[in-house]
């Protein structure tokens, strides 16, 4: 699934590589040079929600811009949403133990002040500014009852900053791989590779992309804000990200040169097809395993073995098999070596073999979403998301987690007022639909009381 990220955060790399970082780190400041320029990034954090962003807080950072570039990048760069959606998008648990981490992330981008000296791009002018602001500039969120603490219930209010904004409706963006991306095991494999794919595009003209990237060691742990400085330190602290990134075929080679603090890394980027669109490669694309990664099964060992272990892996599927993370097992079993998993013909289905079919999988619309017998939280997340969306600022924060509890209590048929909120939007009806929507949550709010 590609998406796009704004091209100046996703460059600049504001949250610190790093997924723990010592109690005193609460600000830094790096300077460089953008387009031959003197340039400047500083970072002040508040101490007591964690210091500076790092680690998780990259992760739900990029899927708030996701939700909010999916949701029509309104004007003021409000994003209505829940706990739950955002820790979905950014490919982490939802099962309770990440929603106070989100919290704390939340509070750290909402009081981080930042400010891009000469280093933030005006796409729409074509020149280098300053700009100061707090990632996020506005928060609002709704608690289980006198809970401080979010849960997967609560409704989120945020707005980004507007800078962010700008060059987000300017087009200021590069394409992200977010499949690939929410695959990699380690906060810091996400985070290296979402600062390597950024600085993989020239910063003037973001579609052009680089086979190659040299940087001097220094220079590239101030760019991951990594603390300690020293060169074995800082190849210690970044040699797990480089090698999950080069096992899953997104990194070809990485090297070092020279010695000391004058030491140069280079990456070499394994090669985008983007021509590449064989049924096979479909098929792997369908079970989230990135395009790069795809074109390397392929090429590694061929389309007869990867179709064969295809064959096995959705076999293993079809006979239960529990898979915390599908496109990881996907690429396990291509590349397995030492029979680790049973043949297509052990798993059965209906007593006889599975057949396997290469198709990509089926994209239901919202709408269809709502009315499928998936569990009552995912029938409750895809109506609350076709709701928010339509109706946006016309129900509050407070209104909108009414409506939660409403369709959870199953006071209301999550299928039935997403059919009528479609049809609303379709005829031009939002506003009747939205006050017969607050008299029926009035209803279901007296027969609660």
């Amino acid at each position: 699934m590609i998406r796009f990220e704004e091209a100046n955060v996703a460059r600049l790399g504001l949250i610190s590589v790093q997924e723990r970082i010592p109690d005193s780190y609460n600000s830094w400041t790096v300077e460089f040079h953008v387009d031959g320029r003197p340039a400047r990034l500083t970072c002040d954090a508040v101490a007591k929600y964690g210091g500076v962003p790092h680690g998780l807080d990259g992760d739900i950072a990029t899927a708030i811009i996701d939700l909010y570039v999916e949701a029509g990048t309104t004007a003021d760069g409000t994003v209505r949403t829940t706990a739950y959606q955002i820790l979905r998008r950014a490919g982490l648990d939802t099962s309770g133990r990440y929603y106070q981490s989100l919290l704390q992330t939340l509070f750290r981008l909402r009081t981080t002040t930042y400010t891009a000296s000469e280093a933030w791009r005006d796409h729409g002018r074509g020149n280098w500014t300053t700009a100061t602001f707090n990632y996020l500039s506005e928060l609002e969120f709704t608690s289980d009852d006198e809970a401080t603490e979010l849960s997967s219930g609560s409704v989120l209010k945020i707005r980004l900053a507007e800078p962010i904004v700008r060059s987000i409706r300017a087009q200021y963006t590069k394409p992200l791989d977010l499949d690939f991306l929410t695959s990699l095991e380690r906060p810091q494999t996400r985070a290296v590779y979402r600062l390597l794919d950024a600085r993989r595009y020239d910063p003037v003209t973001p579609g052009v992309l680089q086979r190659t990237l040299s940087v001097n060691i220094i220079e590239w742990a101030e760019a991951c804000k990594i603390v300690d400085r020293r060169s074995n330190k800082i190849r210690a602290t970044l040699q797990g990200a480089h090698e999950e990134l080069m096992l899953r075929g997104y990194l070809e080679d990485v090297t070092y040169e020279g010695r000391g603090r004058t030491q140069t890394i280079t990456y070499r980027f394994v090669p985008l097809d983007a021509q590449a669109t064989s049924p096979l490669l479909a098929a792997l694309r369908s079970y989230r395993v990135s395009l790069p990664v795809a074109q390397k099964l392929l090429t590694d060992f061929g389309e007869e073995h990867v179709e064969a272990r295809l064959r096995k892996f959705e076999a293993l599927l079809a006979g239960g098999y529990k898979a915390r993370n599908r496109s990881a097992l996907l690429v396990d079993v291509v590349r397995d070596d030492q029979d680790k998993y049973a043949d297509p013909e052990e798993a059965t289905l209906g007593g006889g073999p599975r057949k396997a079919s290469a198709a990509p999988a089926y994209m239901p619309t919202l709408e269809e979403i709502a009315s499928e017998d998936g569990s009552l939280e995912e029938r409750v997340e895809a109506t609350m998301k076709t709701v928010q969306f339509l109706l946006r600022e016309r129900l509050s924060v407070s209104e909108y987690a009414l409506l939660r509890l409403a369709l959870i209590l199953e006071r209301l048929e999550g299928a039935q007022v997403t059919r009528e909120a479609t049809r609303a939007k379709r005829e031009g009806q939002l506003d009747e639909f939205a006050n017969g929507l607050l008299d029926a949550l009035q209803h279901v709010r007296l027969q609660a009381g």
